[in-house]
């Protein structure tokens, strides 16, 4: 099943609405389980991994750059065929939500395994297409090279001593 997130955007001197915004959802808690969705854990930096390389570009007097990422879960596809019920509110003339499905081709908000579905699609970018390495110690932390990544779940950290690379970067 599926779920819609409503969302008021406010001005901020005024507090009226000024955009309603709806977003599509799985319902995770009513996901079906399957042989394929206890696998959902995606690891998350540790404060010390974070402290450690903001300690390091301080000290070394290093450059930082931060990234965040808009729509990280959809921007992965999907690890296996996925379906979802037909969503409240949508009409199809040719279907009926009783006989028909939707096919879900990108990760979605609400599954059970977007977090790790993401985790792994990024760290495969980051390291075949990038060409960045993945520490032994901390599995959210990379490095190419004098530059240090740090992933969480939907932002990063970049820090190394030439500001030119981490933007290349």
């Amino acid at each position: 099943p599926s779920v819609w997130l409503m969302k008021w955007k406010r001005c901020i001197n005024t507090r009226t609405i000024k955009k309603h915004k709806a977003q599509l959802n799985v319902d995770g808690l009513k996901q079906v389980r399957g042989k394929h969705y206890e696998a959902t854990y995606a690891p998350v930096a540790t404060w010390l991994t974070i402290r450690l390389v903001l300690t390091l570009a301080a000290t070394l007097g290093w450059k930082t750059k931060q990234i965040e990422y808009v729509l990280v879960f959809p921007q992965a596809p999907v690890e296996r065929p996925l379906y979802m019920n037909i969503p409240a509110g949508i009409n199809l003339k040719e279907a009926d939500r009783k006989t028909h499905v939707l096919q879900l081709h990108k990760n979605v908000y609400g599954q059970r395994q977007a977090d790790k579905v993401w985790f792994d699609y990024l760290l495969k970018k980051l390291i075949e297409d990038v060409g960045f390495v993945q520490s032994k110690i901390d599995p959210c932390l990379l490095y190419k090279g004098n530059i240090l990544y740090v992933l969480y779940t939907n932002g990063s950290i970049l820090a190394g001593p030439d500001e030119a690379a981490l933007n290349k970067t």
